[in-house]
C-alpha cells in the first residue's frame, strides 16, 4: 500500500537526529519509499542493524528504542496532546510502528492505544509472534491486558524509554488471560472462522475476509470492515480480549491500517461491515457513530453465515 502522507524532510530529520549520519541516511532511503507503510522488512532491519556494534540482541533492542520518535510521529492526539509511539519486532525479523489515535467528540473508549496500533499493524502483515515491544511511555493497564492476549506474551522484551529492558510477565504479575476462561486460541494465531456471504461486491468480500480471520473466542462474534479511499482499500478485524473492555473493534483496526499507510481518514469513500446476524456482540452501532464523526460515508452492514 502506498505511503501517501509523508513526513517533511525537517520532521523526519528531527525524529532521527539522535542517530549517526549513516543510519539517518539509511532510514530516509526506506521511509521515503513509495511503498513504505510503517513496516520494515527483515532485510531492511538487517541493513539498519549493520550500523550497530553490540551483540545481536542488544543491537535489536537499541534499534527498536531508537525508532520510537519516528513511531511517535504517527500519533493523532487532539484531546490529550500526549503523543505515544510503539515499535515492535516480530519473530520474522520485521519491525512495525504504531501510535495512539484519538477521535475528538467521541467517547474516550474509542481511543486506539499505541500498543494496540502496533499489534494490529504486525497482524495485518501476517506476523504471528512478537519478541520485542518498545514504547515511549509505560503501557497502561488497558494495554497490558491487550498485550496479554498474544501468543508468547510473557516472553516479550518490553523496552520503555529511559528504563531498563524487562519481560512482559514482570509488568503484568498475576495476569488474567484466555486460559482462565478455558480458551487456547491467541490473538494473531487463531484459526479462521468459517464464514460465507451472499454478495458479489468486492468491498463486501474483503470485509468478509477480515471477518473470517478476526479473533473473537469469547463471544464467538466474528466481524470485519473494509474501507475504501481513492488511494487504497483497508481492512479491519475484531480483536477480542478476555477482559472484554480492551477489545479492539474492526473499524478501529481499519483506521489503524489506513493511517499507518499514510492515507487520510477524511478521504474514506465507502465502508462495509460484515458480521453474523445472530452475534452476541454487534459492531454496527458503535461503528456508525465513530464513522459519522470522521466521514460523511454511511456504513453498510451485511450479515454473513457459517459455512
Amino acid at each position: 500500500m502506498a505511503h501517501f502522507t509523508k513526513l517533511s524532510s525537517e520532521q523526519l530529520t528531527d525524529c532521527i537526529a539522535h542517530l549517526s549520519t549513516p543510519l539517518q541516511q539509511q532510514l530516509k532511503s526506506i521511509v521515503y519509499r513509495a511503498d513504505f507503510n510503517a513496516c520494515f522488512t527483515s532485510e531492511q532491519v538487517q541493513a539498519l542493524l549493520a550500523h550497530y556494534s553490540a551483540s545481536d540482541k542488544a543491537n535489536k533492542q537499541q534499534l527498536c528504542r531508537d525508532l520510537i520518535p519516528l513511531a511517535q510521529s504517527y500519533s493523532l492526539a487532539p484531546i490529550s496532546s500526549f503523543y505515544v509511539g510503539a515499535v515492535a519486532m516480530g519473530e520474522s525479523g520485521k519491525i512495525y510502528f504504531g501510535a495512539n489515535m484519538e477521535f475528538k467528540g467521541l467517547t474516550l473508549a474509542q481511543t486506539v492505544h499505541a500498543e494496540q496500533s502496533v499489534i494490529t499493524n504486525a497482524w495485518r502483515h501476517q506476523e504471528t509472534k512478537l519478541t520485542m515491544l518498545a514504547v515511549s511511555a509505560p503501557p497502561c493497564g488497558h494495554c497490558r491486558q491487550f498485550i496479554n492476549e498474544l501468543n508468547g506474551a510473557c516472553d516479550i522484551d518490553v523496552l520503555i524509554t529511559k528504563q531498563p529492558t524487562t519481560r512482559f510477565a514482570d509488568i503484568l504479575p498475576m495476569a488474567f488471560g484466555p486460559s482462565d476462561l478455558g480458551i487456547s486460541d491467541r490473538l494473531m494465531v487463531s484459526p479462521d472462522n468459517q464464514l460465507t456471504l451472499a454478495s458479489d461486491s468486492i468491498l463486501a468480500q474483503h470485509a468478509l475476509s477480515a471477518a473470517t480471520s478476526s479473533y473473537s473466542p469469547f463471544s464467538l462474534s466474528p466481524s470485519g470492515i473494509a474501507l475504501q479511499t481513492p488511494n487504497g482499500l483497508y481492512l479491519g478485524r475484531y480483536a477480542e480480549n478476555c477482559a472484554y473492555n480492551p477489545s479492539l473493534s474492526p473499524l478501529q483496526g481499519a483506521l489503524i491500517s489506513l493511517h499507518l499507510s499514510g492515507d487520510n481518514i477524511s478521504d474514506i469513500s465507502s465502508a462495509v461491515l460484515v458480521e453474523r446476524k445472530d452475534s452476541k456482540v454487534s459492531q454496527e452501532k458503535t461503528s456508525k457513530q465513530l464513522l459519522s464523526l470522521i466521514s460523511d460515508v454511511t456504513l453498510e452492514t451485511l450479515h454473513c453465515s457459517v459455512k
